[in-house]
């Protein structure tokens, strides 16, 4: 049997060759393998739980119809696939094909491969094997997940070690030794990271993605929404509608958003306020609209709710930052994002934008008018968990625009030459969309629900 060995030198297996073959083709619902090695193969087309049983299986899935189940102590089992994925319980190896996909494992440790193409790997818990593949790979580590081999870190890979609280490139080299043929990283008292065939001085700053340093940050603006200061007209911090908006709220159809964000100042829809807060957590409620109330939202299917602080705050570069929970729901589209005082659009900045289908997919944007048309920098950052609260934070600086996510690095583009003036923040949940119509119409309505939203001033800040 081949193995490899980890960080630690223990030997990982590869499953065996396979000695039987099966087809979900035709197969029904469920496909069993033997007790020998098996390779057993979904279809695309056809929704099925495979069951390999005793021996070295390895599973190929084409579609979220595949499925794949072993218990413990039933052979060394890999799964094989084109789709971003997460290694069930039982599985010792993974391998992912597809471009700008995930691949993240389990408790065990792991075999993780990526193929040609842009990989997310995070082997989570365990000591894990990583092997990227061809193209611009992104390893990630954190604290408590063991100490983790990198097979082929290439010189346009990325590994994500902000969470362990590297602030710079230069920390990262402090705790770098050469380890024979190997160099090894160590991450704290008790996890390292080792990166196979290489040597120190081959490391550059644009392979790692740090921590946010706050100690250059000076707060400017904080709601911990222990209560909701709605805009009066004359003082108060939050609007709930677009400055453009009319008295009976707004939407924004060029998006094909499906919500209707209703003005709490609009009496005829007074009934129907999506903001409640309590224990200093703000929700934002979508949900269906009653009929009532449709003759007076333009006859859209869903409320939901829209605060911005046009009328209350604005500034130029900084930190911003929202800790947040985020409906995982179809359909739902939380967003927290920037837009300018003067009202003039494009700039906009998005400091996060989600959907409730893809909880594992940051969408990161800058807006742009500097060519003289509408262009877009996106990035699409993966990571292992949202759910629960998570902080979510763009830094604005004159040259680049970088995002954290829980104080990490995930993403950075250089900032356009339009976004130098003053903007405001918005926080908001849309229906439709990006995430697209909600597969049960809301029958059960989607929350989102914010801790608070912060802004810095940057205090001598180099980037």
């Amino acid at each position: 049997m081949a193995t490899v060995l980890n960080a630690k030198g223990v030997p990982l297996p590869y499953s065996g060759s396979s000695t039987r073959w099966y087809s979900a083709t035709n197969s029904g619902p469920a496909l069993y393998g033997s007790i020998y090695n098996d390779s057993l193969y979904g279809d695309s087309n056809v929704s099925v739980t495979m069951y390999g049983g005793k021996g070295d299986d390895i599973y190929y899935l084409y579609s979220t119809k595949n499925k794949a189940v072993e218990l413990a102590n039933e052979g060394v089992d890999t799964i094989s696939t084109w789709m971003s994925y997460r290694l069930p319980a039982h599985f010792e190896n993974l391998t992912v094909t597809g471009d700008k996909r995930y691949a993240f494992g389990n408790e065990l440790n792991n075999i993780i491969t990526g193929g040609s193409g842009q990989q997310t790997l995070d082997g989570l818990k365990g000591d894990d094997v990583l092997k990227g593949g061809s193209g611009a790979d992104i390893f990630v580590v954190a604290p408590g997940n063991g100490s983790d081999l990198i097979l082929d870190f290439s010189a346009e890979d990325t590994v994500r070690v902000g969470s362990y609280g590297f602030t710079s490139f230069e920390q990262v080299h402090a705790n770098m030794v050469q380890s024979g043929a190997n160099v090894r990283l160590n991450l704290s008292s008790t996890e390292f990271l080792v990166f196979a065939n290489k040597t120190v001085d081959q490391f550059t700053a644009g392979q790692f993605d740090l921590a946010l340093d706050r100690s250059h940050l000076q707060l400017t603006f904080a709601d911990e929404f222990n209560t909701l200061n709605l805009w009066n007209g004359s003082s108060g911090t939050w609007d709930t509608n677009f400055w453009w908006g009319g008295a009976n709220g707004s939407s924004l159809t060029r998006n094909g958003e499906l919500q209707w964000y209703i003005d709490t100042s609009y009496a005829p829809t007074s009934s129907v306020n999506p903001f409640s807060v309590e224990d200093g957590v703000l929700t934002i409620t979508a949900a269906r609209a009653s009929e009532a109330i449709k003759p007076y939202i333009n006859n859209y299917q869903y409320t939901s709710g829209l605060l911005t602080t046009y009328e209350s705050f604005s500034q130029t570069y900084g930190y911003f930052e929202i800790r947040a929970d985020m409906p995982e729901k179809q359909g739902a589209w939380p967003a927290f994002w920037l837009l300018p005082a003067d009202g003039s659009w494009p700039p906009e900045l998005d400091v996060i934008e989600m959907t409730g289908q893809d909880p594992n997919k940051l969408l990161l944007t800058s807006h742009s008018n500097e060519t003289g048309t509408h262009t877009t920098a996106v990035s699409t950052p993966f990571v292992s968990d949202t759910a629960g609260f998570h902080k979510y934070g763009v830094l604005w600086t004159e040259d680049e625009l970088v995002w954290y996510f829980d104080d990490v690095e995930v993403a950075r583009a250089a900032t356009p030459a339009d976004m130098h003036e003053p903007m405001y923040m918005l926080v908001d949940l849309a229906v439709g969309g990006l995430a697209g119509a909600p597969a049960d119409g809301l029958a059960t309505p989607a929350e989102m629900q914010i801790d608070y939203i912060h802004a810095y001033s940057l205090n001598d800040w180099v980037i």
